[in-house]
C-alpha cells in the first residue's frame, strides 16, 4: 500500500485548503460527539491574509495513503512566542489522523524535522494555532460533545504521542456548574469588600460600540495573561479578527467590565455554547438550511462557556475577579434562560483560578493536555 507525506501551500492555494478542512468531516464522521466547525471560518483561519501568519512561519502536510487523504498537520514557528519567553521552541497542531501507527509516526516526524530545520530544538502541541486558539488534545472527558472554541479528538491520538516519546508539558482543565448555585459567601464578602474600598462601576458591552470595546478588552488581555504558561501577546489585528468572528453569537449582556475610577480594569466573557447548534449542521455550511439552525439558536443552547476573564496588573489586589464571577452570573440568572455553564480552560495549577471555582462547586470534568519532546 502506497503512503506518501505530502508538503503543501495551503495558505495560498483552495484546492489544498479545501482537502485540509475536508479530512476532518471524514474522520469523525460517524462520532456523535463531534461538532463540526463552520467552514468559512476554518477559510479564514486558512487563509495567508489571517494576521496569525504575520508572526509565524507554517508549514502543512497531508498523509495519503492509497490515493486517499488519511492524515493532517501543521508545523508552527511562533516567533512572537519565541521572542516572548527567549526560547526556540516549535509548535505543533490543527492534527487529525486515521487510527494507523504509520500514518501518525510519518505526519509527527514530518512536523518535527521541518522545525528542527528552523532551528527550533523542541515540538509542543497541539495548539491550533497558538494558545489564543484551541489547544490541547482531550485525555478525560469523551462522553460529550466539547463546548465552543474547545479541542475533540480520539483518545488514540495521545497513546500514538506517548510512543513518539512525547510527555506532558502541562494539563488544561474545563470545570462543569449547573448555573443554579449560590455563590461562595467568602466571595460575596470580598466583592462587596472591594467595592466599598474602591471606587468600581460596572458596565455590560455594546454591539453597537464593538470595536471600541474589542479595543479595551486587547488592552487588558495583554497585560493580565502575560505571566501565563504558554502565553504569547496577540496582535492587534489578530485579536481584532478573532472577536469579530464571535460578535455574531455572542450576548453583550454577558460580556462585563470593571472600571476604577472610569479605567477598564478587567473584564469577563460569558458566550453560549453555539457548538449546540453547529452540532446539528454536520457539513459545517451555514448555507443554504445551516442559517436556519443558527437563526432557531436559542431552541437548542442552554450552555455557557467562559473562555477569558482577566484583570490589568496594577489592579490584582482589588478583588476584581471575585466582582467579576458574581456580576456575571448574577447577569446569567437576570438576563437568560440557560442551565449550565464551563469554564475552560484554566491551568491546572493555576491556583488563584481554580480554588474559586472549586468552591463555587463547580468540578473539572475534562483534561486536555499540552505534549512536548525535544528535537
Amino acid at each position: 500500500m502506497a503512503l506518501i507525506f505530502e508538503k503543501i501551500d495551503l495558505l495560498n492555494q483552495k484546492s489544498l485548503k479545501k482537502r485540509f478542512i475536508d479530512l476532518q468531516f471524514k474522520i469523525y464522521k460517524d462520532d456523535p460527539n463531534w461538532v463540526p466547525q463552520l467552514r468559512m471560518e476554518l477559510d479564514k483561519l486558512f487563509d495567508s491574509s489571517h494576521p496569525f501568519y504575520e508572526t509565524s512561519e507554517v508549514g502543512f502536510w497531508m498523509a495519503v495513503k492509497d490515493g486517499k487523504d488519511v492524515g493532517r498537520v501543521m508545523a508552527i514557528v511562533n516567533k512572537k512566542y519565541n521572542d516572548f519567553h527567549k526560547t526556540t521552541e516549535g509548535h505543533f497542531g490543527c492534527f487529525e489522523a486515521i487510527e494507523d501507527d504509520q500514518v501518525i509516526t510519518g505526519l509527527i516526524d514530518a512536523a518535527s524535522e521541518w522545525l528542527k530545520s528552523q532551528g527550533m530544538n523542541k515540538v509542543v502541541g497541539p495548539f491550533n494555532p497558538s494558545t489564543n486558539y484551541e489547544s490541547g488534545s482531550l485525555v478525560e472527558g469523551y462522553n460529550e460533545r466539547p463546548v465552543l472554541m474547545m479541542t475533540y479528538n480520539p483518545e488514540y491520538y495521545n497513546k500514538n504521542l506517548e510512543n513518539l516519546g512525547f510527555t506532558k508539558a502541562k494539563d488544561l482543565l474545563a470545570y462543569h456548574l449547573d448555573l443554579n448555585f449560590e455563590m461562595p459567601e467568602i466571595i460575596k464578602k470580598v466583592a462587596k469588600r472591594a467595592e466599598k474600598s474602591n471606587k468600581i462601576t460596572y458596565r455590560t458591552v455594546s454591539k453597537k460600540d464593538w470595536d471600541q470595546e474589542v479595543a479595551l478588552m486587547f488592552e487588558i488581555y495583554n497585560d493580565a495573561w502575560e505571566d501565563n504558561w504558554g502565553f504569547v501577546p496577540m496582535t492587534k489585528a489578530e485579536f481584532f479578527t478573532m472577536a469579530e468572528g464571535l460578535k455574531m453569537i455572542a450576548d453583550e449582556r454577558l460580556i462585563l467590565f470593571a472600571l476604577v475610577d472610569g479605567e477598564a480594569a478587567g473584564f469577563i466573557v460569558a458566550l453560549p455554547d453555539f457548538n449546540q447548534v453547529l452540532q446539528k449542521i454536520p457539513n459545517g455550511r451555514l448555507f443554504p438550511m445551516g442559517i436556519f439552525k443558527v437563526l432557531m439558536k436559542n431552541k437548542y443552547i442552554d450552555t455557557i462557556r467562559v473562555p477569558t476573564m482577566g484583570v490589568k496588573t496594577k489592579y490584582r489586589n482589588l478583588g476584581l475577579g471575585s466582582i467579576l464571577y458574581q456580576r456575571c452570573h448574577q447577569n446569567i440568572l437576570k438576563y437568560s434562560e440557560y442551565k449550565y455553564i464551563e469554564m475552560s480552560w484554566i491551568l491546572e495549577d493555576n491556583i488563584n483560578m481554580n480554588k474559586p471555582l472549586l468552591r463555587m462547586g463547580a468540578k473539572p470534568y475534562r483534561t486536555y493536555r499540552i505534549f512536548q519532546k525535544d528535537i
